[in-house]
């Protein structure tokens, strides 16, 4: 899978995959979405939105890799990875992003050196 080498984890244990719909999900463990999600999607470690997947949902993760598209309030812990072929619509709360060059963001991302925090840079782009 293209996304899982972008995070490299301490553990052995491969990442654990979502291959269909769901409407919520808690997971401890580095994760990858392979279907819809339409919810609530909280991962205490790293998420990845494979290519050509939708997410519309509230997130929060310690790091997201987005290769889909993702329609929500994304809050993270890290680092938020915008790579080719993505869309993101809303707002995202982070400590750092990377956006790759000519990706779709419409919205407000706020970075802060704390993402629940009050935000040290903040940037909106009209839709």
């Amino acid at each position: 899978m293209l996304a899982a080498a972008s995070f490299r984890t301490a553990a052995s244990t491969p990442p654990a995959v979502l291959g269909k719909d769901v409407s919520e999900m808690w997971n401890h463990e580095p994760f990858i979405i392979e279907g819809e999600v339409e919810g609530t999607i909280e991962v205490a470690e790293h998420l990845t939105c494979a290519p050509n997947r939708n997410i519309r949902a509230s997130v929060k993760a310690k790091q997201i890799d987005v290769l889909g598209s993702v329609r929500g309030n994304v809050e993270v812990a890290e680092k938020v990875y915008i790579r080719d072929s993505t869309q993101f619509v809303d707002e995202i709360h982070a400590l750092d992003f990377v956006i790759e060059a000519g990706e779709f963001v419409c919205g407000k991302a706020n970075v802060s050196s704390s993402p629940a925090g009050v935000p040290d840079r903040s940037r909106s782009t009209a839709c």
